[in-house]
């Protein structure tokens, strides 16, 4: 917590000096990105003419893209300084919802730009947007957060084992990925034209969603702390089909039910809804007349003539809620998670489940809800743990929302990328993810006729109805090759995928961007095409090596291509990276493993597969009416040995 303003003290003389120093340099910074591009701008230009040393620079801000930050236009540096403004049991996410509601466009022109003016708050988007560098340093400083707020979630909740069973740190990171998210996309708004206003306020109520989405969960407590036990929570999907309580008129027995929007109060925990209250009246009973229609205790099981499994005889939820003493709908609750129930009680409805041989009818649930509670993700090599890790991304955000994932390998053809999808709609998925090279956009037209969410994993927003989802390949694989530049080496050479098509084809594109700002070779005969695997990356190496003038260094388009390549070198007796430097994407975890520990770029698996989920849940619910959208998650420079 800030002290109160009483307790502040003035700032002496010295202190408000090296105040005005560093709103100097910051102003004579932005001015000079404004003018010229975040990239191009030295930390020796803006000494001069700020008119003080380098050194003074540097003293301030350790890092040119502090300077940008300095004067964030949403004023969002929220977890960090929301918890250190944090009431006394005040929870974290109270306190980052009521940093980023107290924005207001006069505020963030005057305070964080300088300028009193939208103009100069859509320049500063800008120089964001059109910076990889900032992107990528805006993704370290959001992380760099998540030891704070993993400290205040646990001071918050009891310990790490709060939260359903979550440990704080996981839930920190979540909390963070969707803060950045919605920042960052605020950001692009303002820079595609949006007032700032409008685009603060979408933001706000995006976060809100995004955070009421990460609050999902089976225990009592939800992801941020709060105490869910007996509240009428939104259904996350209907009431289980089998249940005979269900009445698709009414929202308290399986019906439709209208969802508070983002930010509304929600009821008080001292006072649970209508439906847990008589559920726990039913549970309890009135007197022994209430315990024996609720079938409490033993003697209430005893007394009833519940079969066991018969030949050819499937047992109903309806017996399963019989031998446990519950309702049907408890046992629902139960098996789905979407309700708080007793320990006691779930043991009860297992131990009825276990003794019937009990399972549920998923078929009739989505002939029921026309539903499957499937989403479909398509991944072209199961074996590159990049694509394992992002599943494990989708699922983070999927298996609290009630969702299962079918996963489909392609081996990058394309024939099999069109025959999964085929496969995935057959399968009635209620949305579909895919990380395919090959697909064309006729070849989605089945899916989106369908009526079934789609999110494409990498490439270019190409067509309406399909939302994209990527790193941003061609900023990183630029920095990539400018980092290199800036090792020394100058004849680079790239090892890429068949046809350079999706991810692979921006990769290369800023690998070239970057060579010809430069100045240095940017010879055809520098990029091989091969196959996506480590074999793929050795024979690719080898190509390039066997030239006439071999390459001094080696950008790879994946790690598992990268380790390839140090397969080469090794074979060839070339010294990685005194003969050849070697440089991956992804930042895998053999990436570190291997030796020389492998330099690359971090493509943040979990991360975007949680965005990939996030949108897909958006379109489920209609929280967007857009007809396609595009999220872009900055790689991060991440140096090691081999180059």
């Amino acid at each position: 917590m800030v002290p109160a303003p009483s307790e502040e003290r003035p700032p002496t003389r010295r202190e408000r000096r090296k105040g005005e120093t560093r709103r100097a340099i910051a102003g004579t910074a932005r001015r000079l990105f404004a003018e010229r591009g975040f990239e191009t701008v030295t930390v020796a230009e803006i000494a001069a003419v700020a008119d003080v040393s380098t050194k003074t620079v540097f003293n301030h801000f350790p890092v040119k893209e502090q300077i940008f930050f300095e004067a964030d236009p949403l004023g969002w540096p929220a977890p960090e300084l929301a918890l250190r403004e944090r009431a006394a049991g005040e929870r974290p996410v109270d306190a980052i919802r009521r940093v980023m509601a107290r924005t207001s466009a006069a505020g963030a022109g005057e305070d964080a730009t300088g300028a009193d003016d939208a103009g100069t708050v859509a320049v500063h988007a800008r120089i964001y947007r059109d910076s990889p560098a900032l992107r990528s340093y805006s993704r370290e400083m959001f992380a760099g957060q998540e030891h704070a707020l993993r400290e205040a979630i646990e001071s918050g909740t009891g310990g790490p084992g709060a939260g359903g069973g979550l440990g704080a740190g996981v839930v920190a990171a979540l909390v963070l990925a969707a803060v950045r998210e919605v920042w960052e996309s605020t950001l692009l708004r303002i820079a595609a034209g949006a007032a700032f206003e409008d685009a603060a306020d979408l933001g706000r109520r995006e976060l809100d969603a995004a955070l009421d989405l990460l609050s999902r969960d089976p225990s009592g407590r939800d992801l941020l702390g709060r105490d869910l036990s007996g509240r009428d929570l939104p259904d996350q999907g209907p009431l289980d089909p089998d249940s005979p309580d269900r009445d698709p008129r009414d929202p308290a027995r399986g019906g439709p039910r209208e969802v508070p929007p983002a930010g509304a109060a929600r009821p008080p925990a001292d006072e649970p809804a209508q439906g847990a209250r008589q559920a726990r009246e039913a549970r309890e009973g009135q007197g022994a007349e209430g315990r024996a229609r609720a079938g409490g205790g033993e003697a209430g099981a005893a007394g009833r003539d519940v079969r066991g499994p018969v030949r050819g005889d499937r047992p109903s939820i309806t017996r399963v809620a019989q031998l446990a003493g519950v309702s049907a709908t408890t046992v629902s609750h139960a098996l789905n998670g979407r309700r708080p129930v007793a320990d006691e009680t779930r043991r009860r409805v297992l131990a009825a489940i276990d003794q019937l041989g009990y399972r549920p009818n998923v078929l009739a649930r989505g002939l029921r809800t026309s539903r499957s509670q499937t989403i479909g993700l398509i991944i072209p090599d199961i074996t590159n743990p990049f694509y394992p890790a992002l599943a494990r991304g989708l699922q983070d955000v999927l298996r609290p929302a009630g969702y299962d994932e079918i996963i489909s390998n392609t081996d990058g053809d394309r024939e099999l990328e069109r025959a999964a999808i085929e496969q995935m709609i057959a399968r009635q998925v209620d949305g579909l993810a895919f990380a395919v090279f090959h697909t064309h956009a006729e070849d989605l037209l089945p899916v989106i006729g369908a009526g079934i969410p789609v999110v494409r994993l990498g490439g270019r927003l190409v067509q309406a109805g399909v939302d994209v989802v990527h790193s941003d390949d061609e900023g990183g694989a630029a920095e990539a090759t400018r980092y290199l530049l800036e090792r020394g080496y100058r004849r680079i050479g790239f090892v890429c995928g068949p046809h350079a098509e999706g991810p692979a084809a921006e990769r290369v594109a800023g690998y070239r961007s970057a060579l010809l700002a430069a100045g240095a070779d940017a010879d055809p005969r520098l990029v091989a095409h091969t196959h996506f695997s480590r074999a793929g990356g050795s024979s690719g190496t080898a190509r390039l090596l066997d030239l006439p003038e071999p390459p001094d260094a080696v950008l790879c388009a994946n790690d598992i291509m990268a380790i390839g390549a140090l397969d080469t070198a090794e074979e060839r007796g070339l010294r990685v990276p005194a003969d050849l430097a070697v440089m991956g994407f992804d930042d895998i975890e053999a990436a570190s493993l291997v030796s020389p520990g492998l330099t690359t770029m971090a493509n943040p698996a979990r991360e975007i597969g949680q965005a990939c989920a996030r949108r897909l849940l958006e379109r489920l619910r209609g929280g967007t009416a857009q007809p396609s959208a595009e999220t872009v998650i900055p790689a991060r420079l991440v140096r090691r040995r081999s180059a």
